[in-house]
């Protein structure tokens, strides 16, 4: 065998041995990109649904608070209503958030009840996972002509989901309404106890007290 011969059959063997190292062939740079795992899909996954939650609720615009009350279960409720910018017709809003680091956990824009013009929430009051929110509505712009009606909300504390609401039918009253006060709008023994007056006719000065009791479901 001559020196040409030897030569070839010795590269041939480099070549051989590289190959079957992994050292030549495809290069990094022109390997086929990695498949996907089902692991590494969720992986992917969890991390957006991480930053879509990383981002904190605020006060809506225009929020105007008629009431902060602690609801128990570290939760503090507040209620009022929004408007426009030009600060007209209000709707009621509520929201809560964490005592201790003041984290707003949840946002709920409540309905206008049926016939009303505007709306606010003005009371706040706990009871095992649920929170009630009473809701005061005026039925036309112009106040002297406005009866305000009164609607119960219960939601779950934890959530802001509405369980069930209850308007109010206060005998005999042309108007009702409640004013501030966490002790007119209260969970005490088994029952909501809501303390308030009304007008018996639109032309009547008089304000007699009205007390209305709702069990859990809300029902007299």
């Amino acid at each position: 065998m001559n020196y040409i011969q030897s030569m070839g059959i010795l590269a041939l063997c480099i070549l051989s041995a590289e190959y079957t190292a992994g050292g030549t062939g495809i290069s990094n740079s022109e390997k086929a990109p990695a498949i996907s795992t089902p692991s590494s899909t969720a992986s992917v996954s969890a991390r957006a649904n991480s930053a879509r939650t990383a981002v904190a609720l605020k006060v809506p615009a225009n929020f105007t608070s008629y009431a902060s009350e602690s609801i128990g279960r570290n939760l503090l409720c507040h209620v009022g209503a929004v408007t426009g910018d030009d600060g007209m017709e209000q709707k009621p809003v509520v929201y809560a958030e964490n005592e201790k680091d003041k984290k707003i956990l949840w946002v709920k824009h409540l309905q206008l009840p049926p016939n009303t013009f505007q709306s606010r929430a003005t009371h706040c009051a706990g009871s095992g996972d649920a929170a009630f929110v009473l809701i005061q509505s005026d039925t036309q712009s112009e106040q002297t002509l406005s009866q305000t009606l009164l609607r119960v909300v219960k939601l779950n504390a934890d959530t802001g989901a509405l369980i069930t609401q209850q308007d109010l039918n206060v005998p005999k009253a042309y108007t009702a309404w409640v004013a501030e006060g966490a002790g007119r709008f209260k969970w005490q023994g088994n029952a909501m106890v809501i303390a308030g007056n009304y007008r018996p006719s639109s032309d009547d000065a008089d304000q007699p007290e009205l007390t209305v009791h709702l069990n859990g479901d809300l029902k007299p």
